[in-house]
Formats: structure tokens, sequence, C-alpha cells
């Protein structure tokens, strides 16, 4: 059954091969597959439904398709017994919100009449950690402010001399399993003047991950607005939660460490981050390498395709004692989904001059454009560039200059593989240790 790519996060799979020993087989995986690749031996014929009237592919294998296959099973037909080897990665479903926004449905009063100038408390989150400590018992103000674990204003939301008129709590899970605890606040931002203009509605979320989410609905329109700010770890961060109108935006807050001191903040709807796959390939000569414990070696590869990098790809960098004895290698770097990295690697060439290879391959079709050239270097460093697909370079100029180059200019004169080759020189003790392309998608 195809599904779709997008509600899952996705993560480089382990290899897993299937004993086609029936025809047909149905095959379900214990988690949801992107499919890049399948390999063995014979004729196959895929199907995405157990009915066999959707065919996805019929031929010998190996076969790999223009996009990767996302399902959550599929059916294979053979002549004979075969094993099925797979180069996927795996998913889980993504966290969605949307359900629980925007209603007190199914919620617990914590407090359900008004309050001037008080302080409630309720059990947090279980594992869920803020400032370096367990965010248990989570204290609320009618002030609307937020305490993690202290009675101490950590989370201000339009604070000032308010009240509150209804405040509710919510255990619950997502459908991908995510626990969340839900806090509901219904009040005004001023306590003698409960009138519309005044309103103040908001939801905060705190999720199992560590993640947190502030849904806020309504604000006032009187100007009667208040503080907002996130207070954590000795840093006071100021947040923008209304624009006059009365309404209110969504706010989202990425943990950075597993002690919940630093945050990063995105004013959008959340959406749950994953590890997205990526690997590094070596290339010297004509032949391909990756590296099996510490030490180099050789790969089949005949098309450098994602479906390589994820079967042969490593993800730690090498190091100086591998890179060391190669002369002019090819570095390679993948990832999933696109990225704003083409390449970003700490090389240094000895002895001198020296030259680097490496490839941009913007032939994602997320990619629409070139944004940004950037590196990070120092020293005499020149720089060649082929946009035929290495079959010629250009004169040797100093990178300095060639990061000053049309983006737009750049971008128009790719070829038709949409790859761009390097030659990075290292002249006397000059050392590369960033290069950047940032793209448009």
């Amino acid at each position: 059954m195809l599904i779709d790519e997008t509600k899952y996060l996705w993560s480089k799979g382990q290899p897993e091969d299937v004993l086609l020993s029936e025809s047909p087989f149905f095959y379900v995986p214990e988690q949801a597959l992107r499919i890049y690749r399948f390999e063995g031996t014979g004729e196959i014929s895929v199907y995405s439904d157990t009915e066999m009237s959707d065919l996805i592919f019929q031929g010998a294998l190996p076969y790999e398709p223009d996009i990767p296959i996302a399902c959550e099973g599929l059916t294979f037909v053979t002549e004979t017994e075969l094993t099925l080897h797979l180069v996927s990665e795996v998913g889980i479903l993504k966290t969605v919100l949307t359900p629980f926004l925007n209603t007190s449905e199914n919620m617990t009063a914590i407090s359900s009449s008004y309050n001037d100038d008080g302080t409630f408390s309720t059990e947090g989150l279980s594992g869920f950690m803020f400032n370096g400590i367990a965010a248990s018992p989570m204290y609320i103000s009618s002030n609307h402010w937020l305490g993690f674990g202290t009675s101490s204003e950590q989370l201000r939301i339009l604070r000032r001399d308010g009240c509150s008129t209804s405040i509710y709590r919510q255990l619950g899970e997502t459908s991908n399993g995510l626990q969340f605890l839900k806090i509901r606040f219904e009040g005004y931002t001023v306590y003698s003047n409960r009138v519309e203009s005044n309103r103040l509605i908001f939801e905060l979320f705190l999720l199992s991950n560590n993640d947190m989410f502030l849904n806020v609905i309504q604000t006032p329109t009187s100007g009667n607005t208040g503080t907002s700010e996130l207070i954590c770890n000795g840093t006071t961060t100021a947040l923008t939660l209304f624009d006059g109108s009365g309404g209110g935006t969504q706010v989202s807050f990425y943990h950075q460490d597993d002690a919940g001191r630093s945050w990063k903040i995105v004013y959008a709807m959340y959406e749950q981050k994953g590890s997205e796959s990526y690997g590094y390939l070596l290339k010297q000569g004509d032949d391909f390498y990756t590296i099996v414990d510490s030490e180099l070696t050789a790969c089949d590869i005949e098309n450098l395709t994602a479906a390589m990098f994820l079967k042969y790809g490593f993800e730690e960098l090498p190091s100086a004692e591998v890179l060391t004895p190669l002369v002019n290698p090819e570095f390679y770097f993948w990832k999933a989904s696109g990225s704003e990295e083409l390449l970003k690697a700490t090389l240094k060439a000895y002895p001198y001059p020296q030259v680097l290879d490496a490839v941009a391959d913007m032939s994602h079709i997320s990619i629409i454009g070139i944004k940004l050239l950037t590196a990070e270097y120092s020293g005499d460093v020149g720089i060649c560039v082929s946009l035929d697909d290495g079959v010629t370079y250009s004169e040797e100029v100093a990178l300095g200059n060639w990061l000053n180059t049309d983006v737009e200019d750049l971008w128009n004169s790719l070829p038709e593989s949409r790859k761009v080759y390097f030659h990075f020189i290292l002249h006397d003790n000059a050392a590369l240790s960033r290069f950047k392309i940032t793209y448009i998608n």
C-alpha cells in the first residue's frame, strides 16, 4: 500500500532481505518504508496492493525507481523463489497536534472561576525537562505566566496584572504515540476590566520528545499586551505573540539539548523534526570507497545514486590518517529531502600545492536556484570550475573572487545534469575548512 511520504519522518534503515518463498508474496514491513532500490537476481512484478491491480514494476532485478516508493506493504510476483534485498529508509508518523487545538473539549478544569493574582499548580509531563530540571509540577499564574518545575516566571505570555477565568489541563497522546500535556488559559490582561478588547486565550503543549508548542488563540486589541518572554538558562528571549488585530500566533519551541536549557524558536505550526538520512563517499581514480572499521573499502558502484549512498555511504567524517595517503580524492555528500549544505567538510592538503576535487549535485527536484556562495578558508586558495560534467575546467581564480560570482548566472549555466565540478587548489600553508552552496527550494 502506497502512503503519503510527507506525513512521515524518515531515517536510514538497516539492510533488509525478504525471502519470496511463494508467489504472490504479500510483504508487510514492521515500519513504513521508502524504498530506493530492489536488488536480487531474476524477474519480478511489484504491485502496490493485494488485489494486484496497481503494477509498479515488471522486469529484471535490480530495479531502482526514479522516485523512491513510500509504502506500508507491497505484493511481489515471481516465477521462482528468490531473495529480495531492499535499500530503503524507515518511517514513523509525524506528530499531528491539529485535532487538539482551539478547544477545551476532553480537558479537566484546574480553575473554573475568576481569579486575580493566583498561581495554580498541576502535575507536569513525565520526563519533560526545562532549564535542567524536571518540569513538574507546572505552575500557571492568573497573570499569564508559567513555571516549569518551579514557581517562577519562565514563560511570560502577555504578562501583566490580569486575571484568569478558566485554566484547563489534558494529558493525551497523538496518533503516532507521542504523549503531551496541554495547558489552556482563558482570561483577561486587565483584572478589573473584563471586556473583549482585553481577552487572552492560549494553549501550551509539552511534548514527550521535549519540544513545546504555544498556540495563542486570542490577544487584546486594547494595547494592554504586557510582556512576552522565554526565560531559561540565564537568557531572556523576547517573544512576539500579537499583532494588534486580536488574533494570535503559533510558536514552536525545539529543544537543542536533553536538559531543556537551549531552545530554537520558530513562529509556525509545530512540525516534528527527525534525523534525515545522509552519507559520504570517497572516490579515488575511477573507484568509489566507503569506510569500514576506519579503513577504506571499495564499493561496487556503477551509477552514483541516492540508493548507493544509502547502501554504502558512511556517516562519520574520516580521520586525517585515512585521507592523508590519498592523491586528489573526490569527496561526495548526499542528504535525503534536500539540504542547504551540498558540501561541508574540514580538509587540509599536504604537501602543497594540493588539489581537492568536489561535486555539487543540484539535480534534486526541490532545488530551483542558488541563493548564496560561502567558504571558510585561510591562505592562498584557488578554484577551477567545470560546467560540462568535468570534461573541461576554467582557469584558476582566487576563491575569494569566485565567491562573488553572480549566482543567477551560475544557475543558468548549469548543464543538464545540474552538477558543478570543482578543483580547489591549496597553495603554501592554505587550508579550506568549509565550502557551502545555499540553494533555493
